[in-house]
């Protein structure tokens, strides 16, 4: 079995914003293709969830820490592998970045698997591929956590879900949220920085003819975003960190 997945993905011009550099949301997309690519070598693919079990992956959470720009032309290398499963509800996946033989970042996303009909959690041990699925010898000590939102949030958009924001499962795909979190600490202003570290906690799946109230902050050189429904319930929450780019 393959236990760590390796590709490597040339930038393109659709990736890269307005710094030239990879736009966070096309990075996010590359870890969401690879991860997807290797949950079907390993038989955990969301296809086979579905038809075997009735269950669908969901990304909970996502962490990213970049040391440097990924920067237009330049060609990104991506390693993955899975954690393997435990008594928790969340099976944990990690990523290496690098271009060329730098390292220059890495990554974990965490995930459950959801009833497809009910939308509740369904523990990994009762997947048969999973419950034997072995931890492996390479694995991060990175868990992502809570995001202790500061009380001094504004708003900065009200942001309807549309058709485009969607995946295969109907809700907005999570690569978007991303989007949403750098237009909302209007990002393109900040000439010559970098998103050194950012980590987005999906909280509730948001669909299209949803209005999302996007508030945003900062605090002791953290940007925040949180995302809230007209109930005033979080669907999701952003931390973001900017550094200068050398």
């Amino acid at each position: 079995m393959q236990e760590i997945l390796k590709r490597q993905y040339p930038l393109t011009p659709t990736d890269i914003d307005n710094h030239r550099q990879c736009r966070l949301s096309a990075l996010l997309g590359y870890l969401q293709n690879i991860a997807t690519e290797h949950a079907e070598i390993l038989g955990i693919s969301g296809d086979k969830m579905i038809a075997d079990h009735g269950v669908f992956w969901l990304v909970v959470r996502m962490y990213l820490k970049l040391n440097r720009p990924i920067r237009f032309g330049e060609a990104l290398s991506v390693h993955t592998w899975h954690r393997g499963a435990t008594k928790s509800a969340t099976v944990h996946r990690d990523f290496d970045l690098l271009v060329g033989d730098e390292h220059i970042g890495e990554a974990v996303m965490s995930w459950v698997l959801a009833d497809i009909k009910a939308r509740k959690i369904v523990k990994p041990g009762s997947i048969p591929a999973l419950a034997a699925s072995s931890r492996p010898v390479r694995v991060k000590e990175i868990i992502p956590a809570k995001i202790k939102m500061p009380d001094t949030l504004q708003q900065a958009m009200v942001r309807p879900v549309y058709y485009s924001d969607t995946d295969l499962n109907g809700h907005m795909n999570n690569t978007k949220y991303a989007d949403i979190a750098c237009d909302a600490i209007q990002y393109d202003k900040y000439r010559g920085q970098f998103i050194s570290e950012v980590q987005i906690n999906y909280l509730h799946e948001c669909f299209p003819g949803d209005e999302i109230l996007v508030l945003q902050g900062e605090q002791d050189g953290v940007h925040y975003v949180c995302g809230t429904d007209a109930m005033g319930k979080n669907r999701f929450e952003v931390s973001v960190k900017l550094e200068k780019a050398t």
